[in-house]
């Protein structure tokens, strides 16, 4: 390894120790959950004093790529996922495009009637039918070895659609990895966000244990309308996103959500 003094003179030494750690963690030498070298062994290591390797290391915390555990160390946090909102979004084809593979899991289905809210986010009357289905969805890096793929919780959603729209929806979700998909292929359906809120909420106890983060931990919220190609309003679903593992992007177009 290249000395860290025989680097650039006019930055500090702190700093190149520091760009060192960020070139190494972005090449994959240290994965998720890996614990950095600590303060002891990078000054023994680049012959500077503790201070400064103490000083490395919290600016690579500052940089959001690692946390300290008292008494433990540093260690690499999982990326953020760069979550992009529009009015075509769908998440499981924005996982595949970020690499990753994608699965739900249906924690729960029924059909209930309209409350006086739900009524007046999807225009219908109420006390009309609704199909309220609650997933987990996952998802692991794993896409083309032959190992089992590591599934990582990211999101609860829980969706209320018209149940007079969709025939057979309660069976056939079962069958589908994905809801969108099976309503563009079997229903011919083409959805479009028309408007989305997003908010920040803390974890309650069962939401923290489906996540898998502390209770009281941050989730990103979004609370999203849904039409079809026609306008005609379908869906109404609210998702929570780990708020450790997603940022959003919203775009800027016309028809987008925000």
């Amino acid at each position: 390894m290249k000395s860290i003094k025989q680097q650039q003179k006019g930055e500090s030494l702190y700093h190149q120790i520091a760009e060192k750690l960020i070139a190494d963690i972005q090449a994959g030498d240290y994965l998720p959950g890996d614990r950095l070298p600590s303060e002891n062994e990078l000054a023994a290591h680049y012959g500077v004093h503790r201070f400064t390797a103490r000083m490395a290391i919290t600016s690579v915390v500052e940089q959001d790529l690692v946390y300290r555990i008292q008494g433990r160390g540093a260690f690499v946090k999982e990326q953020k996922i760069d979550y992009s909102l529009n009015f075509k979004t769908n998440f499981t084809q924005s996982l595949l495009n970020l690499g990753y593979l994608p699965c739900i899991q249906i924690l729960s289905s029924k059909i209930i009637n309209a409350s006086e809210q739900l009524a007046n986010l999807l225009e219908t009357n109420i006390g009309n039918s609704l199909f309220q289905v609650k997933f987990l969805r996952v998802a692991s890096l794993t896409m083309t070895d032959t190992t089992v793929p590591e599934w990582n919780p990211l999101c609860i959603s829980v969706s209320y659609l018209l149940s007079e729209k969709f025939p057979d929806l309660p069976i056939l979700i079962y069958k589908s990895q994905s809801l969108y998909s099976l309503l563009r292929n079997h229903y011919g359906i083409e959805p479009r966000r028309t408007r989305t809120q997003i908010e920040t909420q803390a974890a309650y106890k069962e939401e923290a244990k489906l996540l898998k983060i502390p209770s009281g931990a941050p989730m990103l919220t979004t609370k999203s309308q849904v039409c079809d190609q026609h306008d005609h309003l379908f869906e109404y679903t609210v998702t929570h996103f780990r708020g450790d593992r997603f940022t959003f992007e919203v775009s800027c177009s016309p028809q987008v959500t925000t």
